[in-house]
């Protein structure tokens, strides 16, 4: 009789059955498609957050280093390549859309005299660039280092007016002006205005 009620016991103990396994299937491939389209969002986030970041780490360093070079502006011309006259400040020719001089002060030792340089920033294949020469009067053979800075796609130029007191659009003509406001039209942050004191 005990061995009877043994059997029947073990009996009972049977495993999932078939609509149990199914059901946690069907529960888990739900789960598993949420954490997918979780992960995804994550993804397409992350893929549309890091080239707007760099793209604005480019921005600020193009802001600060038109700051740094705007600040030391200097009255000085110079002569290029093929012995023509440049002024001091002014559009630049070809793909240039500044070209200035400007002072850099030498840290190093305080008696000795400030260090110039000749200052273009340029437009290429919608890539601003920042070009320095460290001789002003220059040859054929005057080496120059250039830096990328930023992709754009348009850049204009404004210069205050004292005698007018109104901003006009800035096309040369060898003086220094008083400010200049230059607005970058960027791919992905739409229009960038930044307004900067010369003198």
């Amino acid at each position: 009789m005990k061995g009877n009620v043994l059997y029947k016991q073990r009996n009972k103990q049977v495993g999932f059955t078939l609509i149990e396994i199914l059901i946690a299937l069907a529960i888990f491939t739900i789960m598993s498609m949420m954490a997918y389209a979780g992960l995804a969002a994550v993804l397409d986030a992350k893929a549309n957050t890091v080239p707007r970041s760099e793209q604005l780490a480019q921005l600020q360093t193009t802001l600060y280093l038109l700051n740094e070079d705007f600040t030391q502006v200097i009255d000085r011309s110079i002569r290029d390549e093929l012995g023509s006259n440049d002024s001091a400040f002014d559009r630049g020719r070809g793909h240039e859309v500044l070209v200035f001089t400007r002072t850099v002060p030498d840290w190093t030792n305080d008696m000795t005299p400030n260090k110039v340089q000749r200052i273009s920033y340029r437009i290429e294949e919608g890539v601003l660039y920042r070009r320095v020469y460290d001789l002003l009067d220059r040859t054929l053979q005057t080496t120059y280092t250039t830096r990328k800075l930023l992709n754009i796609k348009e850049l204009t130029l404004k210069q205050y007016v004292k005698e007018s007191k109104s901003w006009e659009p800035y096309n040369g003509g060898g003086e220094i002006p008083v400010a200049l406001d230059i607005s970058f039209s960027l791919e992905s942050l739409g229009k960038i205005h930044r307004t900067f004191l010369l003198r």
